[in-house]
């Protein structure tokens, strides 16, 4: 087997390297300077000299809130140049968003359910979803939520870094979901999507557990690191901010009979190894 990977610098795309070396898995994962995927006349001439079994695509533009001002640079990102690699017709999984759907709170979605993005962010990953389909390519698209890991900035490591210099912290407390560890999402894809092959479609993966705001999601890995302070819960409507979020991130798995491990054990794990 032979795999391009790309966005090997994402918290996400960075996890795979290490996986594909240790299976013994020939791959390339060249950096946005050796392949810029924005570029259809470069995606062509990349590709056609280059054979691979199975694409790995990690690019992303993810700032939700700069994504309603930056319209052109994320629909570059997530619409136009997974369009480009679709043209040459190699199996590829491709990671999507909970933003896709603006669910009723609580009740956690499955992979059909109807799609409707309240945010531009959102709207891309739906055209991204969409491209998929139309393309004829085997894809498997994996829609995930909550990220955190180790090497690039997320929600833990903000938190974690205000803790050190605020008592009080705001959090919004009526946005739940699961959070979802990058090297667990990352070990679980290669096994089922790399080195297995599945049915084409979309798949749903969080770690598992029960539903958490952010607000408690906060508070739980706070008192993990012993942090004194106070969560102070307030409303997504208390922040402005360019950019709506869905009130419900919670994904239902109805394809696979595993799914990933409770999210405290991963968050437990994350902050042993990130003091």
């Amino acid at each position: 087997m032979r795999v391009l990977l790309l966005g090997k610098s994402g918290l996400l795309g960075s996890e795979f390297p290490s996986l594909l070396t240790q299976a013994g898995i020939e791959f390339l994962a060249p950096s946005h300077h050796e392949l810029d995927v924005t570029h259809f006349d470069e995606v062509d001439r990349f590709m056609a000299r280059e054979y691979f079994d199975k694409i790995i695509y990690c690019i992303a533009y993810t700032d939700v809130d700069k994504a309603e001002m930056e319209r052109g640079l994320c629909e570059q990102l997530n619409v136009k140049a997974l369009e480009n690699i679709l043209t040459h017709k190699r199996p590829i999984v491709h990671f999507s968003s909970e933003y896709v759907f603006n669910a009723p709170a609580n009740v956690a979605v499955s992979e059909e359910t109807k799609r409707e993005p309240i945010n531009f962010y959102g709207e891309t990953k739906l055209r991204a979803e969409q491209a998929l389909e139309k393309s004829g390519v085997s894809f498997w698209n994996i829609r995930t939520s909550w990220l955190f890991g180790t090497g690039k900035e997320n929600f833990v490591t903000r938190i974690l870094k205000k803790s050190l210099e605020e008592d009080v912290i705001e959090v919004v407390a009526d946005q739940v979901g699961r959070p979802t560890y990058a090297k667990d999402l990352a070990e679980f894809v290669f096994r089922h999507f790399i080195l297995s092959t599945l049915e084409s479609g979309h798949y749903h993966l969080q770690n598992s557990g029960d539903g958490i705001s952010w607000a408690d999601f906060a508070e739980y890995f706070l008192q993990k690191r012993g942090w004194q302070g106070e969560i102070r819960n307030i409303a997504s409507t208390d922040l402005i901010r360019p950019a709506r979020r869905p009130l419900n991130s919670l994904l239902r798995n109805t394809k696979l009979p595993e799914v990933l491990r409770n999210w405290h054990e991963a968050v437990d794990e994350f902050l042993s190894i990130s003091n």
